[in-house]
Parts: structure tokens; sequence; C-alpha cells
């Protein structure tokens, strides 16, 4: 009885171990801009809420720019704990419409990153005629 022998072009020997230490790293780093991008975009989002929030309070008929500014603050805080540290806000309120900013960062996964965020909402200001 005789055994086979293979034919091999080149030595493949550790190729596997090879591509994992090249592709692994690469691996992770995807998925870790992938997260890190689904932190952003929903950090971005509690910014728009809570601008939003605020240009609501402040355009009732009733509002000040205090409360939409007291009103997207504390939307902010309470929905976006965790993913977006809020930086400042202000509020404007004029004779025909209010406008609110919210700025402030995502939170990162690299220490050394940072994520600005800046959003505004503006709306009518409510009256009666």
């Amino acid at each position: 009885m005789t055994t086979p022998t293979h034919s091999r072009s080149g030595d493949q020997r550790g190729n596997a171990a090879l591509q994992t230490a090249i592709l692994a790293p690469a691996m992770l780093a995807l998925a870790g801009v992938i997260i890190q991008g689904g932190l952003w975009y929903h950090a971005r989002d509690v910014a728009i809420a809570a601008a939003e929030e605020g240009a609501r309070a402040s355009a009732s008929q009733d509002g000040t720019s205090s409360a939409g500014r007291s009103a997207a603050v504390s939307f902010a805080t309470r929905t976006g704990s965790g993913f977006f540290k809020v930086g400042s806000v202000e509020a404007t309120r004029g004779a025909t419409s209010t406008t609110v900013v919210v700025e402030g960062e995502s939170t990162v996964l690299v220490p050394w990153l940072h994520l600005p965020i800046s959003q505004s909402a503006t709306l009518p200001v409510e009256r009666t005629t």
C-alpha cells in the first residue's frame, strides 16, 4: 500500500495565522468605527430633539427664552444621559420667532477623540390675533 503524495505549490503552513493577525485588527477597527458612528448619530438626534423641545417651550404664547433653555437642558439631560454631554444651550425669542441652539459632545470610545455637536430649532412665536 502506498501513501498518497500531495503536491503543494509553495509552503502554505501558517497562512491562516498570518491572515488572522492581519484581518482581526482591521475588523475590530471597522466595528469600532461603526459603533462610534451610531453613538454620534444618536447623540445628534438627542441634540435635535432637545432644541425642538426648547423651541416649543419658548414659542408658546406665555413662553420665554429662559423656559426654552430650561426645557432643552432638561430634555437633553434626561434623554441623552450616557450618549450626549450637554455643553451649552442658548435660546433667543423675538417678536415673531424663537431659536434654541444646543451644543455638546457625543460619547466617544477613544479618549482623545472629540465629536462636537451643534443643533438648532426655530419656531414662530404663538400669538392670538
